[in-house]
């Protein structure tokens, strides 16, 4: 089994059982931290929505000789984020034919879906900006003759 991850320091041989039970089954939980990069769509910063595609399957391994299968996505130890939150994350498996070879490559293909918390981003950047932009539009409205109008408050 391959895994390809940003992360060089992810430890592929660390000695982990595999589950066999009685029909065959085979369980394989490797333990680790998997670390990946996905492309940031910003059109919409602050009010984004950012969706991450990961995709598990076999290199070596055709779909007659491993048959992956879905687990429900388990967020019960998510740990919420002060800048993100977590839409979803929906599964989907998916089988390749390529022209070498009859015999498909299943793959599975999580899509983290991620909205930004637009809170911190309002109250520190839109806010103010709309502010001074108001302001500048309302100095348009003071009579010409009014002289220096920094100095319009002071008399």
């Amino acid at each position: 089994m391959h895994v390809c991850v940003a992360d060089e320091r992810f430890d592929a041989t660390f000695h982990t059982n595999v589950l066999v039970n009685a029909s065959g089954y085979c369980q394989y939980i490797p333990p680790g931290i998997l670390k990946s990069t996905c492309y940031i769509d910003v059109r919409w910063f602050p009010f984004d929505v950012q969706k991450c595609d990961l995709k598990f399957g076999s290199w070596t391994h055709n779909g007659w000789l491993l048959d992956l299968q879905m687990l429900d996505v388990d967020t019960s130890t998510y740990i919420p984020n002060g800048e993100w939150d977590l839409v979803g994350v929906p599964a989907k498996r998916n089988e390749l034919y390529y022209d070498c070879c009859k015999e498909p490559y299943p793959d599975v293909t999580f899509t983290v879906t991620m909205r930004r918390r637009t809170l911190y981003y309002g109250l520190n950047l839109l806010i103010p900006c709309v502010l001074i932009s108001g302001l500048a539009l309302l100095v348009f409205l003071l009579p010409a003759d009014s002289g220096e109008k920094i100095s319009l408050g002071k008399e």
